[in-house]
């Protein structure tokens, strides 16, 4: 999970992720095009979103497109997210006072 939101906590692959989720699979030159970054920078944060295996990645002659891994951002992210919900509702449950109360 830590690679997965190191993978998100950077801005441009923030953007790339949200790029995806708007348009489906998108080409790499796409992507290029529409962060107005070079080549080689795109695919290092293609890299690391693959790594973290947030996207997937499919050749077509000279081009590779992009994809969400919808199954990997529901079955892991959303399971995680909601697992930290619940401890958090759990723990306002168990003390009456809800969690944003108590930090102050």
């Amino acid at each position: 999970m830590d690679e997965v939101f190191k993978a998100l906590g950077d801005p441009t692959r923030l953007r790339i992720i949200e790029m995806l989720a708007r348009r489906g699979e998108t080409c790499v030159c796409r992507i290029v095009e529409e962060l107005g970054a070079n080549q080689p920078a795109v695919s290092h944060h293609m890299g690391k979103l693959k790594q973290a295996g947030l996207v997937r990645a499919r050749r077509n002659g000279q081009w590779i497109y992009y994809s969400l891994d919808k199954d990997v951002l529901r079955g892991k992210v959303l399971a995680f997210l909601s697992e930290i919900l619940s401890q958090a509702d759990a723990s306002a449950d168990e003390t009456g006072v809800p969690c944003s109360d108590r930090i102050r």
